[in-house]
C-alpha cells in the first residue's frame, strides 16, 4: 500500500511566517515551547542524481510560529547549489493568511482558542476550501479530528482520526474515488511523550494535511499528539506485510535529535532518516 502525498521536490512549497501583529486575539493562540524547530534529511542515493539534502527551519517568538523557510542544498559538477523558499503569514483577530513564494494564499479562520476551523486557500485557477474539526481530549487537549478539502466547491480529500484507542488511533484518508485506511500505535509499554511537540512524520506527509504544514507546526490545527507514534499499518497489507516503523533518538532533556522511519513493504526497506534542532 501507498500513503498519497503532495509531492514537491524542487518546486516545493513552502511556508516562511513573518511579522505578526499586535493584536490582542493573538494571545489565545496556541502556544510553543521552543525557540526553533529544525528538520533536515537527505535525498536517497541514486545513482547519476546529486543528493539534495532538505533543511526546514521554524522559528517561534512568544509561542507563536513567526518563520518558516525550507532550503535544498546540492552540487552540480562540484558546484553548490541552493534553493530557498519563504512565505509570510500575517495574523489578524481570529484569523491567520499565509502567502507563499507562488502566490498561494491560504487564510485560516481561527476559534477563540486559537484553533483553525476553516481554511481558503487561493491557487493560480483553483480555490480549495478545508473544514477542520477536532477531538477533545479527557485532559483537555485538542487533537484534530478531521480535514475535507473541496477543490473549485466539490469535496475532493479527506482525513479523519480516531482516538477511540490511544495505543492504536485508526486513520482514514480519502482521495478522490482513492480511500485507505491505517492504524498508528504507539508502544504498549514504555510510551515516550511528545515533549518535542512535533507532529508525526508520517500525518506531515499525507494529503490534503501536507499543505498545511506551518499550520501543523504553528499548533493551528490542534496539539501534536502527546505519545510519539512507533508504527504504521495500512489495512490490506495482507500481500505486502507493509509497516512503517519509526525509531527515535533523544538528548538529555528527552527532546527528539532524530527520526529514522523504515517501511518495509514486499520484503524490503525503504529508509529515511531525519535529523532534528529543537531549541
Amino acid at each position: 500500500m501507498k500513503k498519497i502525498v503532495f509531492t514537491l521536490l524542487v518546486a516545493f512549497t513552502v511556508l516562511t511566517a513573518c511579522e505578526d501583529n499586535n493584536d490582542s486575539a493573538n494571545s489565545s493562540n496556541p502556544a510553543m515551547a521552543f525557540s526553533k524547530i529544525q528538520l533536515s534529511e537527505d535525498s536517497p542515493y541514486e545513482a547519476g542524481t546529486p543528493t539534495v539534502t532538505t533543511t526546514q527551519t521554524y522559528s517561534y517568538s512568544q509561542g507563536k510560529l513567526t518563520d518558516f523557510t525550507t532550503v535544498q542544498s546540492y552540487s552540480v559538477q562540484g558546484e553548490p547549489m541552493k534553493i530557498e523558499n519563504t512565505a509570510s503569514v500575517t495574523y489578524n483577530e481570529h484569523q491567520a493568511v499565509v502567502t507563499d513564494n507562488f502566490g498561494n494564499v491560504s487564510t485560516y479562520l481561527l476559534d477563540d482558542n486559537g484553533y483553525a476551523t476553516s481554511c481558503t486557500r487561493q491557487e493560480t485557477g483553483t480555490t480549495r476550501t478545508y473544514i477542520f474539526s477536532y477531538f477533545v481530549a479527557p485532559e483537555g487537549e485538542y487533537y484534530l479530528e478531521n480535514i475535507t478539502e473541496n477543490v473549485n466547491g466539490e469535496i475532493y480529500a479527506s482525513i479523519d482520526i480516531d482516538y477511540s484507542n490511544y495505543q492504536a488511533l485508526r486513520i482514514t484518508q480519502k482521495v478522490d474515488t482513492y480511500e485507505q485506511a491505517y492504524t498508528a500505535t504507539t508502544p504498549a509499554t514504555n510510551e515516550t511523550n511528545n515533549v518535542s511537540e512535533v507532529p508525526c512524520l508520517f500525518f506531515t506527509g499525507l494529503y490534503p494535511l501536507s499543505l498545511h504544514s506551518a499550520a501543523l507546526y504553528g499548533k493551528l490545527l490542534g496539539e501534536p499528539f502527546n505519545i510519539l507514534i512507533d508504527r504504521i499499518i495500512p489495512d490490506g497489507n495482507t500481500a505486502s506485510k507493509e509497516v512503517t516503523k519509526y525509531t527515535y533518538s533523544f538528548d538529555k532533556r528527552n527532546i527528539i535529535t532524530s527520526c529514522k522511519e523504515v517501511i518495509n513493504s514486499y520484503g524490503t526497506d525503504y529508509i529515511r532518516t531525519v535529523h532534528y534542532v529543537i531549541e
